[in-house]
């Protein structure tokens, strides 16, 4: 195929091929019926010859039956007629010596009637006419029929033949056309497809941009625009994300402020039996009093970690995780915003691990809780599972996050996970959480789905594939 480099030429040098097959096809199609045209014309010279032999025995008989001289006179005319077509039949028919004797035969057979006419108007028809005539005539017939046969069989070859040629020339217009089909398939739909592999894995988080793989000025175009839209959205979806966070940022730091409190409390007391009774105290409850502000300290410290951790903005990054830590670091910061009475189950098998960027899944986390912590009523439950899935198509972890609280309508359910639907009253939710989650999840290639019925809880199941192994292109040495 002509090197081109723009779609728009190889679509249009692709139209171009198959209408000119099409031409191709038509005009070989128009020279057949040609051919055949000929053919069955020849045939009906042939049957037109027949005929009026025919015609001419008829009269003939008829004049020997009845003695009208208007049926001889009849008979000697479509001789005539005879002798005038026998010189167009096709030369192809039968072979030269053959017509050459049927042409012979016929110029005697007229030359008796006219001789039969010539003594009969004398009244002299002599016997030895009569029968030469009869016998000739019989000939002729005959001959006329043989040449009959062979001229449809000639006309059914050529229509057998105009059937193969027709049927050939249609394969071989096929087949052109899907080679030049497929040669502007390759050539058209190749770079399109890499450009829709490409952003499969832009949608699973593996890059984060198109590379240009096609010379075509339409793919560039587009690939820079797909680019720049990506760019568009991943600044928009970071500053989603970003608000996301300090919405749950400044809920949680009330809770956070309380759990914070507890281990300050517990230094202040501390600090203050050691400052009024220092004196008197062992040395035992001293190294108690102080080991205990140590380790309140380090709470504190732990909390604030967390906080921090949580709040610092950072690039996409996965790796592997241990799913019990990352689950209770996102309980030390929402432990406070569920109700004081209302318990938290957790069943995560020890040393599970899950390839997530800790950050942004903490994220995903904190945004269920909220939801879970915010429908619960006194003395509800929050229960948090985890454990590993194995499939042939690739493993994965599981994460759930159940509620016993109200559930969610039917009606809501398709919902769910778009922007800024809430169905909290207006200035309690953004309607960003679960939208947030769902972004999160998919970017890690993974589904988030929900199951839920009015007044049965609800409950929220995370699937994060593990990634495909790096292949080795080195070759073994």
């Amino acid at each position: 195929m002509p090197r081109f480099h723009s779609l728009h030429a190889k679509i249009l040098f692709g139209y171009c091929l198959v209408g000119l097959l099409f031409v191709a096809l038509v005009v070989s199609v128009l020279i057949h019926f040609r051919q055949l045209e000929t053919k069955i014309a020849e045939q009906q010279r042939v049957a037109d010859f027949h005929d009026e032999l025919r015609y001419a025995r008829r009269m003939e008989k008829n004049y020997l039956l009845y003695r009208k001289n208007g049926d001889l006179a009849e008979a000697i005319e479509r001789a005539n007629n005879a002798v005038a077509l026998i010189k167009e039949l096709p030369p192809q028919l039968s072979d030269t010596e053959v017509q050459a004797n049927a042409n012979e035969m016929l110029e005697d057979y007229r030359a008796l009637l006219i001789e039969m006419a010539n003594a009969d108007r004398h009244g002299k028809v002599s016997t030895e006419v009569t029968d030469e005539l009869l016998i000739t005539g019989t000939r002729l017939l005959s001959l006329g029929e043989k040449l009959d046969a062979e001229a449809l069989d000639l006309l059914e070859e050529a229509v057998k033949a105009h059937h193969r040629n027709l049927l050939w020339t249609i394969l071989a217009a096929i087949t052109l056309a899907v080679a030049a089909g497929v040669l502007v398939t390759r050539s058209v739909v190749k770079p399109l497809r890499t450009i829709e592999s490409s952003l499969t894995r832009v949608a699973t988080g593996e890059t984060g941009r198109l590379d240009h793989t096609s010379d075509d000025r339409e793919v560039g175009s587009l690939t820079d625009a797909i680019n720049r839209t990506l760019t568009e959205l991943g600044e928009r979806q970071k500053a989603i994300t970003r608000s996301s966070r300090l919405v749950a940022l400044g809920t949680m730091l009330s809770g956070v402020a309380h759990e914070l409190n507890n281990p300050l409390s517990n230094i202040s007391t501390s600090c203050q039996i050691l400052l009024e009774e220092h004196e008197d105290l062992p040395a035992d409850m001293r190294h108690d009093l102080l080991a205990q502000i140590d380790g309140e300290v380090l709470r504190a410290q732990r909390i604030v970690s967390t906080l921090l951790d949580f709040a610092r903005e950072r690039e996409y990054e996965r790796r592997e995780t241990p799913v019990r830590q990352l689950v209770e670091e996102v309980l030390q910061l929402t432990r406070n915003l569920t109700p004081t009475d209302a318990s938290i189950a957790i069943d995560i098998p020890d040393g599970l691990q899950i390839d997530v960027d800790r950050q942004r899944f903490q994220q995903v986390l904190i945004n269920l809780l909220q939801n879970a912590a915010g429908v619960i009523s006194a003395g509800g439950q929050i229960r948090i599972k985890a454990r590993r899935k194995t499939a042939a198509d690739g493993g994965g972890t599981v994460i759930t996050v159940e509620d016993n609280g109200p559930g969610i309508a039917p009606e809501n359910m398709p919902r769910i996970f778009d922007p800024f639907f809430s169905t909290k009253p207006v200035g309690k939710g953004t309607g960003l959480g679960l939208f947030i989650v769902h972004e999160i999840v998919s970017q890690h290639g993974g589904t988030v789905s929900v199951n839920s019925e009015p007044g049965q809880g609800c409950r929220f199941n995370i699937h994060i594939p593990d990634r495909p192994e790096p292949k080795n292109t080195e070759n073994p040495t």
